[in-house]
């Protein structure tokens, strides 16, 4: 009888040491992850914004300023054709930029709300294509730098003023270009990898919690 008694509580022993704990539930960070994934994204778009009107007010003091070269020398008239030439292209750019942000960002907000997972594929794709298009900006702003310079040293060496005015307005050009280019490709970089990021965290944790071990007797 003794025996039998000890072996019960040997085995209610064990019992209670191995049996299955019921597995936790993960805690939703859903709700965390968008707040932050919306901040994130307003910030980008804020910024976006802000520098459409950057390039805005400067297309403005570009064309001005090409307008006023132009009545001067030849040289100042070189300069003030590609100083217009800039100036259309950021009106263009920044005025494009400037009146689509607010309808683009209240569709993401409510797709993130919605949709979050569409929401990453869908902008990480549309990301990639931005930074694509950098490169390849990149690139046409160097050429451009480069055909500056050598059309700078042909009139110079030619003693061609409206050439050399030409060639002093495309580097002025190109150095725009690629200044305001360059913090928006840093702005992109930065929210694509916020886009990479979001959800990473919660399937972490879910994968760390998936993994529970069951002792059954």
């Amino acid at each position: 009888m003794t025996k039998i008694r000890l072996l019960t509580a040997v085995l209610f022993l064990c019992q209670t040491l191995f049996a299955a704990e019921p597995t936790p539930v993960p805690v939703s960070t859903n709700a965390a992850q968008k707040k932050a994934m919306l901040a994130a994204m307003r910030e980008y778009f804020h910024e976006e914004k802000t520098a459409a009107k950057l390039a805005i007010f400067g297309s403005a003091i570009a064309g001005g300023s090409g307008v006023y070269l132009m009545t001067q020398s030849d040289l100042g008239r070189g300069t003030g054709y590609s100083l217009l030439g800039v100036a259309a292209i950021g009106l263009v750019v920044g005025g494009g930029v400037y009146f689509r942000t607010n309808s683009q960002l209240r569709r993401l907000e409510d797709q993130l709300d919605a949709t979050p997972l569409d929401y990453k594929r869908e902008e990480s794709e549309r990301m990639a294509r931005v930074n694509a298009q950098f490169r390849i900006l990149k690139i046409a702003e160097y050429s451009i730098l480069g055909v500056g310079i050598a059309t700078t040293l042909a009139g110079v060496v030619k003693q061609a003023d409206l050439t050399t005015g030409v060639g002093i307005g495309l580097i002025i050009d190109a150095g725009l270009l690629l200044l305001f280019d360059h913090f928006a490709e840093t702005r992109a970089h930065v929210y694509a990898q916020r886009i990479t990021e979001f959800g990473a965290a919660a399937r972490t944790v879910e994968v760390i919690q998936g993994l529970s071990f069951e002792y059954r007797f």
